[in-house]
């Protein structure tokens, strides 16, 4: 059986993840029967088995070999258009008239950014092609037809999708131990976002807390693109299990969800910054740090760098925005619910003023130490109908997250559980069995 299985593994591992489903299904089937488990470590990386990413169809053309054409590649500098990219290549404003002509509201090559690149691509002297690269899998090209007239279309290429997964111990913080995992910066503050309704990453975060994710990687024609979407993670925090799946439901709206279908977004983050350490607990009484008096701090220090992004905890309006004594530059947002939450000590505001409605994740503010601050940080209060509260424990008590419908469960489970089984399987230290060696 072994010898079968290590011929399967060599001859499925090849295959991207999106065109696996079958050979997924049936490794976990064997997975039931079969385990062997492996050595503890504190962190892997390791090519996984393949699963399916959920993604959408792309209703645009695919991208084939294009023709054997003589490329010239500009790259947009600060400053440049369409008009003088054209000059550069010594092409004719006549030229580029006839090009935008082919534009249209959805579709323009003239809307350039900063570092973008253009290839102008020539049979003989003959501008034939010109093609605005979006990202390596998508381009935007005016293609002049045999009679001369140029249309724009879209082409993408298909990306070849492969699962990974990671698993680490936190021995310090989370970002030595996704670090130590092989995930990058943002794959690792993507994690911190997932979980930021359910988990306060300075506050709540223990020695030796564990994390698996399981990740697509983007190749194309065998090249290493660039990491995906995490589609599964698995978060241990104080002995707690918190699972997250990717999901796109039937009207198109992506989340993450637990194994019972409920969301992990609430009405408010736990923390409205990402953050490094915190500096002070919510308590009643304390010294204050710049008065020498004992007082009331009705909230939470948030120890960050001047210049740091403050997030809106949750959605809501703004009712103040101005200096406000020893608060410094103060923001405070009206929530539903006769909920208010207020941040101070912001070295400067963000773009909302007094009256404007304001989305969770939204930047309201920068960190900073106005105000009686010792140095900077967030000072972030939790009112509840006129009471401070603990905004650290009073999310507990608040309305809970929306579970997807019952008409979503039973797709949303054909969807999760092949992944729990996987996460699952990296939590007891063992292999699934078509999982390749690990590095």
């Amino acid at each position: 059986m072994r010898a079968l299985l290590k011929r399967l593994d060599t001859l499925c591992h090849p295959f991207p993840g999106i065109h696996v489903l079958g050979v997924a299904t049936s490794a976990l089937l064997i997975t039931v029967v079969m385990l062997w488990p492996e050595t503890s470590e504190s962190e892997t990386n390791a090519p996984g088995l393949p699963i399916p990413a959920i993604a959408k169809t792309v209703a645009k053309t695919i991208l084939n070999d294009d023709p054997v054409f003589r490329v010239e590649t500009e790259t947009v500098q600060t400053g440049d258009s369409l008009s003088r990219l054209f000059s550069r290549q010594g092409l004719s404003a006549q030229q580029l008239l006839e090009v935008t002509r082919a534009e249209s509201k959805a579709l323009k090559l003239s809307r350039l950014n900063v570092g973008q690149t253009l290839e102008f691509r020539y049979d003989g002297e003959a501008l034939k092609e010109l093609a605005v690269i979006k990202t390596p899998f998508e381009q935007l090209v005016a293609v002049q037809d045999s009679e001369g007239q140029w249309q724009l279309e879209e082409r993408v290429k298909e990306a070849d999708i492969y699962i990974e997964h990671a698993r680490a111990r936190i021995d310090s913080s989370l970002f030595l131990a996704g670090a130590r995992a092989g995930l990058p910066d943002n794959m690792i503050m993507e994690l911190a976002n997932i979980y930021g309704h359910v988990i306060d990453f300075v506050y709540e975060i223990r020695q030796g807390d564990e994390f698996i994710v399981t990740y697509e990687k983007r190749y194309l024609d065998g090249e290493f693109i660039e990491y995906g979407n995490i589609i599964a993670a698995e978060f241990i925090n104080d002995g707690e299990r918190y699972v997250a799946i990717r999901y796109t439901d039937t009207a198109g709206d992506t989340g993450y969800y637990d194994e019972s279908g409920v969301s992990l977004r609430k009405a408010f983050l736990r923390a409205p910054l990402n953050f490094r350490r915190i500096s002070s607990n919510f308590k009643l009484a304390r010294k204050h740090p710049v008065l020498g008096l004992m007082r009331a701090h009705k909230g939470t220090d948030y120890a960050a760098s001047t210049g740091t992004p403050v997030y809106a905890a949750g959605d809501g309006k703004v009712t103040y925005r101005a200096r406000n004594g020893g608060y410094g530059k103060l923001v405070v947002i009206k929530h539903g619910n006769n909920i208010e939450t207020r941040y101070a000590h912001l070295s400067r505001y963000g773009k909302y003023r007094v009256g404007s409605k304001v989305k969770q994740g939204q930047v309201i503010g920068y960190v900073g130490a106005t105000g009686l601050a010792t140095g900077p940080h967030l000072h972030y209060e939790f009112v509840v109908n006129g009471s401070h509260r603990n905004p650290r424990t009073v999310l507990d008590q608040l309305p809970k997250a929306k579970t997807l419908a019952s008409d979503e469960l039973a797709r949303y489970r054909a969807v999760a559980e092949p992944l729990i089984a996987s996460l699952e399987a990296q939590r007891t230290h063992a292999e699934l069995a078509l999982q390749t060696t690990a590095r």
